[in-house]
């Protein structure tokens, strides 16, 4: 008999058969999906460092002094050029050798077969230019030119040219900034003026023109039969309301008396405004022919002073005209012209924004040019069909748009989160409402650009700069009677409100349902008659009148507040769906609690659920922000232009000039890649424009983020 085997204790056990375990099928285990989700993971950093790392290096390389090289040719041409590319196939190298003002292609690819030598002078120069890119050649002479017109050379050869350049070209500069700022403030604030005695004079000819066919006596027979009317209405509505209330029908209506008298003080207040007689707003021809005097001794006053500054200018730029840089090129010794009408002519040393002697610099040197070039692409406003100078319009668009577009689009996409969470009713309604919202984000956004043209520009912006057209606007007699009308249907539709509201602690009636039915239906109607009292009015001409007359409309075209609200439309839906899931993240035992404590519902929305759902409303601010800053459709229709020096913000009155068109970095990167004439000199200005665009965006959601998550650490009691 074989032995039982026993336990330690020696208590006997039975053997165990060997138990065959079933080996998990692989569709089963989970580290594939880990190793495929991770490595999804790893393959997108990859992607988006990898692009980050070529937007940095190439944004940051663009501004880099590179050398001159001096490249001898088989054919036995000799140019100075900047090595900016290489190809393999066959092998060549692309030079940038300026001088485009005297026929020279700008770039140039040279087979390295046909290239002999290449040497790197060290007085080989690059210069940037006001006009024309850039200049290569050797600086030679810097001559000066007295009033009598005699020539005399103050410096001979490249060492004392460049060191009268380094001693003088700061005061030219600083000239030459004189000139533009006479040119661009003062004179242009003179034209301002004039050009505003000039509207001052065609308004008074159009309210003339006007006047004469204006009978405003008659706006107050129906103002009279309109307060009779309305007030022997509220009168009437209010004593039925009291009969029926002493039968134990309907609830007491005194509050229908004090709408109605609301109502007639409002239409009192609005007829005295329009019609009162008091009012000097009939224009005559002996107060056109005085307004015309004034505006003629005005213009007369701001014509002798544009003379005086005029001859300021005339004056430094004659100065300016004295100094002249002669810089030579090695082909056939040409040197840089002033103009290219004038070949003859030296370039001022005024017209020079930089010269770089690359050869002969050394790293705190380069580095310097490369900071000093990096401040002028941050300060100044661009040149060159955009292909040189800086950006700093573009930039001041950019953030004053994004800034406007977050303003707009936040407390509209918050308003109609919480209507649709906490006030409107679950059901069919809301559903296609939130359905159409969400389809909204799908749209493309050149269609809103087609909408924000047709809708806000050419309609809103036309009404706003003349009023509504001559030949939709109501005679005065019938758009009292339309507003009467409005008043009745007001009373009419409050009535029904009142009575539909049932006694607290009671279910509605049917009768009260039906008047509730009923209001809405009236105050719809209502609505409809107030719009149509505002588009064919006779008594709003617009703000810009005098101008849209002439043809120059102020918001009736292209501008910053339309590009501003169509990408708030685009940008909406984002805000909405954000703030509602922030909404329903706030637990329902706060508002439980605040309801307990006996608050409203609109004192739990404004204590409880608002400040509760901050950070995820800021959440959808940050990304409407983020999709509107990068947006360039749409702003291509309804605002964004190649080039306006014109900054939507200034020093004037009204300061912030929403009318004016304004540049756009992502519409900037737009142009320079595929508009550019120079597309080679613009390809690495494409790399610095994208790093910066980057930099801002960034930026301005890092600033939010912060705010973010302040209000999180108060409402969690943290700190940040």
């Amino acid at each position: 008999m074989s032995a039982i085997p026993t336990n330690p204790a020696g208590v006997s056990t039975p053997a165990t058969k060997a138990v065959k375990h079933r080996e998990t099928p692989l569709s089963a285990r989970g580290e594939p999906m880990i190793w495929l989700t991770g490595g999804a993971l790893v393959l997108c950093l990859v992607m988006i460092v990898g692009l980050l790392s070529m937007i940095v290096t190439h944004g940051l390389l663009t501004f880099w002094p590179r050398p001159i090289d001096r490249v001898t040719l088989n054919s036995g041409e000799v140019f100075l050029g900047v090595p900016t590319d290489t190809r393999d196939d066959p092998p060549q190298v692309l030079y940038r050798t300026g001088n485009r003002d005297i026929g020279r292609a700008p770039f140039r690819w040279v087979p390295l077969a046909d290239i002999v030598s290449i040497e790197r002078p060290d007085h080989a120069a690059l210069v940037e230019r006001e006009a024309w890119s850039v200049w290569l050649g050797v600086p030679e002479q810097v001559v000066l030119i007295s009033e009598d017109g005699s020539r005399q050379v103050v410096a001979e050869g490249p060492e004392q040219t460049l060191a009268y350049y380094k001693q003088e070209h700061a005061a030219a500069r600083q000239r030459s900034a004189e000139i533009e700022r006479l040119k661009k403030h003062d004179l242009g604030e003179i034209n301002r003026r004039l050009e505003g005695q000039r509207l001052r004079v065609r308004k008074a000819e159009l309210d003339l023109a006007r006047s004469g066919n204006t009978q405003a006596a008659l706006g107050w027979l129906p103002f009279l039969g309109l307060m009779l009317g309305v007030g022997g209405f509220g009168f009437a509505a209010y004593k039925l309301g009291k009969r029926v209330n002493s039968l134990g029908g309907l609830p007491p209506s005194a509050a229908i008396g004090r709408f109605t008298l609301v109502l007639l003080a409002l239409a009192c207040g609005l007829a005295g405004y329009l019609h009162a007689p008091w009012r000097a707003g009939t224009m005559t021809k002996a107060k056109l022919a005085q307004i015309r005097s004034s505006a003629a001794e005005r213009e007369a006053e701001l014509q002798a002073e544009y003379e005086t500054v005029l001859a300021k200018v005339r004056s430094l730029e004659a100065e300016d005209e004295r100094q002249k840089l002669v810089v030579v090129e090695p082909t056939d010794g040409r040197f840089a012209p002033a103009r290219q009408i004038e070949p003859d002519n030296p370039m001022q040393l005024s017209q020079v924004v930089r010269l770089v002697d690359a050869n002969a610099m050394g790293f705190t040197d380069k580095l310097g040019v490369f900071l000093s070039r990096w401040w002028e692409f941050l300060s100044t406003s661009p040149r060159e069909a955009n292909t040189e100078g800086g950006v700093f319009p573009v930039i001041v668009g950019t953030v004053m748009l994004t800034l406007l577009l977050t303003v707009t689009v936040t407390p509209l996409g918050v308003i109609a989160a919480l209507y649709l969470r906490e006030y409107a009713k679950q059901g069919i309604v809301t559903s296609t409402i939130r359905i159409a919202v969400n389809n909204l984000a799908g749209v493309p956004s050149i269609v809103y650009g087609v909408f924000g043209l047709g809708f806000f520009c050419y309609t809103v912006g036309q009404f706003v700069d003349s009023g509504p057209d001559p030949s939709v606007r109501l005679p005065a007699f019938w758009w009292w009677g339309l507003l009467g009308i409005a008043g009745v249907l007001m009373i009419v539709a409050f009535a029904f409100g009142v009575w539909s509201k049932p006694v607290p602690g009671t279910e509605a009636t049917g009768r009260q349902i039906l008047f509730r039915r009923l209001s809405l239906l009236l105050w719809i109607a209502t609505v409809v008659c107030a719009v149509v009292l505002l588009v064919r009015t006779p008594y709003f001409t617009g703000f810009f009148e005098a101008r849209a007359a002439d043809g120059s409309p102020t918001f009736g075209a292209r501008g910053m507040l339309w590009a501003a609200l169509t990408l708030a439309l685009l940008t909406l839906p984002v805000v909405i769906v954000s703030t509602e899931e922030a909404i329903a993240a706030v637990p329902n035992s706060m508002r439980e609690g605040s309801y307990g404590c006996g608050a409203s519902k609109w004192q739990t929305l404004r204590r409880i659920v608002i400040p509760g759902a901050l950070p995820g409303i800021l959440t959808g601010a940050i990304l409407a922000m983020a999709r509107g800053a990068g947006e360039v459709a749409p702003l291509m229709l309804v605002g964004a232009v190649k080039l306006n020096q014109d900054l939507p913000i200034s020093g004037e009155s009204p300061y912030l000039h929403l009318d004016r068109s304004f540049m756009h970095l992502g519409f900037h990167i737009y142009d320079l890649g595929f508009q550019s004439p120079d597309s080679q000199a613009a390809r690495p200005l494409v790399w610095t424009t994208t790093l910066l665009l980057l930099v801002i965006v960034v930026s301005l959601n890092l600033v939010a983020i912060l705010i973010r998550a302040r209000l999180r650490s108060r409402l969690t009691g943290s700190t940040v």
